[in-house]
């Protein structure tokens, strides 16, 4: 199978996580960091889970599933214990849904890479499914080499970027002063 890599923006995007135990709290994370408008369904869930309604950043629907509680919802995330749960979840969605299936990622349409973040450095490391664990090692390995510092090296990297396309000046030349930033950070570090 061959995979498409984008960036999704989800903020104030309708997502349901149908889950609530650790699998679907980790999926439930992430969607809220990206700013996604969380709705989870599900008889139960774990205390962190909890914490994150009771702080209202996502909403909690106490029971099991039903194809009308995630039919308009831009991205569901099947993470059930229960993996014929979760198959019948990614059968009555819809063919413009974006869903992941936490126990078979290959019969939903899209799957969460390992990530690193560094301000505005995103690094995805995906596996294909093949092993979540390969991707985070790598992902935990490629965070020495982009430590912290990145984040003020892609702030100054955005900044020097704005400023360039300002100027009206021709494409080669914004290309060599967008060339010159990156090596002068490089020579500073």
């Amino acid at each position: 199978m061959s995979h498409y890599p984008i960036m999704l923006d989800l903020e104030g995007k309708d997502a349901v996580v149908i889950g609530g135990g650790k699998v679907a709290n980790r999926k439930i994370k992430s969607l809220v960091e990206a700013g996604a408008k969380v709705t989870v369904v599900s008889p139960r869930v774990n205390e962190n889970v909890k914490k994150l309604v009771q702080r209202e950043q996502i909403n909690w629907i106490k029971k099991q599933a039903e194809a009308e509680d995630y039919q308009d919802a831009f991205v569901v995330i099947a993470a059930t214990n229960d993996p014929d749960v979760n198959q019948c979840i990614a059968a009555q969605t819809r063919k413009n849904q974006l869903v992941n299936v936490v126990d078979d990622p290959g019969t939903g349409n899209f799957s969460v890479p390992a990530k690193l973040s560094r301000g505005r450095l995103t690094i995805a490391v995906s596996t294909g499914g093949a092993s979540p664990i390969i991707a985070k090692r790598i992902r935990d390995e490629l965070a020495q080499t982009y430590d912290s510092t990145y984040e003020e090296y892609m702030d100054y990297l955005f900044d020097c970027r704005q400023k360039i396309k300002r100027m009206t000046i021709n494409e080669p030349e914004k290309q060599k002063l967008l060339e010159e930033c990156t090596s002068f950070w490089e020579k500073k570090s």
